[in-house]
């Protein structure tokens, strides 16, 4: 069994740390008056009152057009056995999930002195229940993993890519008493995914049409087709072999930071929406050898095979599971040596949808290639119709790999 032959250093990831671009720490929020620092400390600990926001200067000062404020440029990213088919079971009808929404019936009033984020707008005439009812639709939609706090009337929100944010409303005061101020704070992740998800989420409390979702936006690549003429000088691209060596390095460096590096960038090699299908075959088949000489394979089943309750560690094992849901799309191969390890730790992720959608999303992304060739698809069916409910009430991506791990079985 692979829980007998692979081991992980358990001091190979830490507490991530929080950085700051030197740039941000000149921005000031639209409206607000010079002075008021624009990056202001606060407190990260979610379960504490957020009391350490330096405040100084004058009180902020809402342009009337601040919903019409243009976002500046984001930042560049962050360091994402064979066996006998049995007869198909008949589904169990499973009662549908009440959607996911943010009630909301009071709202705190903008402190005094408090620095918004740029990140933020004003919406006149409307109550906090419709706001609040427009941006969970909008979260859900984008397949945005949210946790609702209505007593602070607070969102905290992680993306499919790992972007940790947060939403929260306010309602103004003085002249802009009669509407909500919606504030979005990123805490960790991409800023280009962050900018974008942002963009969406303001949009919608304003109640202006959506953006695409990614999933449209991800649904081709239109990358130009270069012929031979036009490419003397191609070189061949690295084998899997070469590619998985500089992943080791990554993941050889101690703490949160250099796991999650190396695990984005083969997440990236792996993806043949991201890379050239030869190139992510290569490395995929590499990764998923039984024999192969890279010590990657195994740290990656490792985090997929290891459920821990760490925040850092479940970060780091939804990326290692799309890293396998990306490799078995990119090969068609299911490890052989690992199918019964892997079924059940995959199927598991899957009944805990409601729990963690994101973990469930990623593992369905494999086990949408379990389905052929398995004994008990009534185990399986159950499992996808949970994950499915779950998707249909706060995860779209969920809801729609759970309808094709269904159909499969079908």
């Amino acid at each position: 069994r692979l829980v007998d032959f692979i081991k992980l250093d358990p001091n190979s990831y830490n507490s991530k740390q929080q950085t700051m671009n030197p740039n941000d720490r000149n921005r000031r929020p639209p409206g607000s008056k010079k002075g008021v620092p624009a990056m202001p400390k606060k407190n990260m600990n979610d379960d504490e009152e957020e009391v350490t926001r330096r405040i100084g200067g004058a009180r902020p000062n809402f342009n009337p057009n601040l919903g019409n404020t243009q976002f500046a440029s984001p930042m560049m990213p962050a360091p994402m056995m064979q066996t006998t088919p049995g007869k198909v079971q008949a589904a169990i009808p499973i009662q549908t999930r009440a959607v996911h929404t943010w009630n909301l019936h009071t709202i705190p009033t903008l402190p005094e002195f408090y620095p918004l984020e740029r990140t933020a707008v004003f919406v006149a005439g409307a109550s906090c229940e419709t706001i609040a009812g427009r941006i969970a639709k909008v979260l859900r939609e984008r397949s945005i993993e949210a946790s609702y706090d209505d007593a602070k009337a607070k969102v905290r929100c992680m993306t499919t890519e790992g972007v940790d944010f947060r939403v929260r409303l306010y309602r103004g005061r003085g002249q802009f008493s009669d509407g909500i101020i919606v504030e979005v704070q990123r805490r960790f992740g991409s800023g280009l995914a962050f900018y974008t998800e942002t963009k969406a989420i303001l949009n919608a409390a304003e109640g202006k049409p959506p953006a695409p979702t990614r999933m449209m936006q991800l649904s081709s690549r239109n990358l130009p087709e270069v012929t031979d003429d036009e490419d003397e000088d191609y070189v061949p691209p690295p084998s899997g072999a070469s590619s998985l060596m500089v992943v080791s390095k990554m993941l050889q460096i101690p703490g949160f930071d250099g796991q999650y590096l190396g695990l984005s960038t083969l997440a990236t090699l792996v993806d043949p929406e991201k890379m050239s299908p030869q190139t992510s075959r290569k490395v995929s088949a590499e990764l998923l050898k039984p024999d192969s000489e890279s010590d990657v394979g195994p740290q990656v089943f490792t985090y997929i095979i290891s459920r821990k309750e760490d925040e850092d560690y479940s970060q780091l094992r939804i990326l290692a599971l799309q890293v396998l849901a990306f490799a078995i799309k990119a090969t068609d191969i299911i490890p052989a040596f690992l199918r019964d390890d892997l079924r059940a730790v995959l199927l598991k992720d899957a009944k805990d949808a409601e729990k963690h959608p994101r973990a469930a999303c990623a593992a369905l992304g494999s086990m949408e290639f379990f389905v052929h060739g398995d004994e008990d698809t009534m185990e399986l069916n159950e499992a996808f119709e949970t994950a499915r409910a779950a998707g249909e009430a706060r995860h779209n991506m969920l809801m729609l790999q759970a309808q094709r791990c269904i159909a499969n079985i079908r």
